[in-house]
């Protein structure tokens, strides 16, 4: 029997606590500008390309009941998210900085460039100014 496929990954989740809700929606919706696409009272997703970016107030989840909530983490999470070129990827630090976020730091993947910086609940995240993996 063929295996079947899969074709992308469609959500990727972080957490914050529940006092940076507020921090959290400004962020990823005024600074980076991802379009919320959904609420509830224990989360919101924002739409980035074909996929979307959920982030989970992790106390607030832990106390609902069911498989669907069987997710959630300590500390901090990554997610890289990829810009449109060399070019994006320069406009995307000038106006993370212009916001007042920190560039932590800087790296060639050799024939790729990234940078990592942290969002309102210490997660870290990365923009890669295309695919830093190789082909399969």
């Amino acid at each position: 029997m063929r295996r079947p496929g899969l074709v992308g990954v469609l959500e990727t989740v972080l957490y914050h606590e529940t006092a940076e809700r507020e921090a959290i929606e400004r962020f990823y919706g005024d600074v980076l500008g991802l379009p919320a696409v959904a609420g509830w009272p224990d989360g919101i997703a924002f739409r980035i390309g074909g996929g979307v970016l959920l982030l989970f107030d992790r106390e607030r989840l832990a106390l609902r009941a069911g498989p669907i909530a069987d997710h959630g983490t300590s500390g901090a999470g990554h997610a890289c998210l990829q810009a449109g070129g060399v070019d994006d990827l320069e406009r995307w630090r000038e106006l993370l900085e212009a916001a007042g976020v920190t560039i932590l730091h800087d790296h060639d993947w050799g024939g790729r460039r990234s940078f990592y910086f942290k969002d309102p609940a210490a997660n870290l995240l990365e923009i890669a100014d295309g695919d830093l993996w190789p082909p399969r």
